[in-house]
């Protein structure tokens, strides 16, 4: 009669973080890393999670995304309503322009309505997010830090010239 012998590793509750466990099975050590996030979102080449992974998680579906596609609403696709509701607001005033703007307040507010529910347009700014998202964590870097890196890369260039 066989019996299963359960390995130390095969339970990790009792452990504590930092900890050096030895595999039964293999012999070899390995230190106790515990960590809040699942694993997908933990793994990785630098730890920000797989650069592969296209799951999207409950604070990326319902906040990240929406403000991103009202920054694209705002300033590509109804950039002109915008800007129309913006001079009224500052040639009426804000309060006064509350009542007086309204075409210019239905205008933008009719373009947007049509983007948001534009499915088309979701899942184009969720591809973008994911492929942004993927890129900082196969680099480590946000967009933001590779830009500055390639600036001082291209300066450090033309100053050797």
């Amino acid at each position: 009669m066989t019996e299963n012998k359960v390995n130390i590793t095969d339970n990790l509750e009792t452990l504590k973080e930092g900890e050096i466990v030895t595999d039964e099975k293999t012999g070899k050590k390995y230190r106790v890393k515990k960590n809040i996030m699942p694993h997908y979102s933990a793994g990785g080449p630098h730890g920000l999670g797989d650069p592969e992974d296209r799951t999207l998680r409950k604070i990326e579906a319902d906040v990240i995304i929406p403000n991103r596609m009202n920054t694209q609403i705002e300033r590509v696709d109804c950039n002109e309503s915008y800007l129309g509701l913006i001079t009224c607001f500052r040639t009426d005033g804000a309060v006064s322009g509350l009542n007086t703007c309204k075409p210019a307040l239905e205008l933008f507010n009719r373009c947007k309505y049509e983007k948001f529910h534009d499915p088309a347009f979701r899942a184009k700014m969720t591809d973008e997010y994911i492929a942004e998202r993927s890129a900082a964590r196969a680099t480590g870097m946000t967009s933001q830090q590779r830009k500055i890196e390639e600036f001082r890369d291209w300066k450090k260039t033309n100053e050797q010239k």
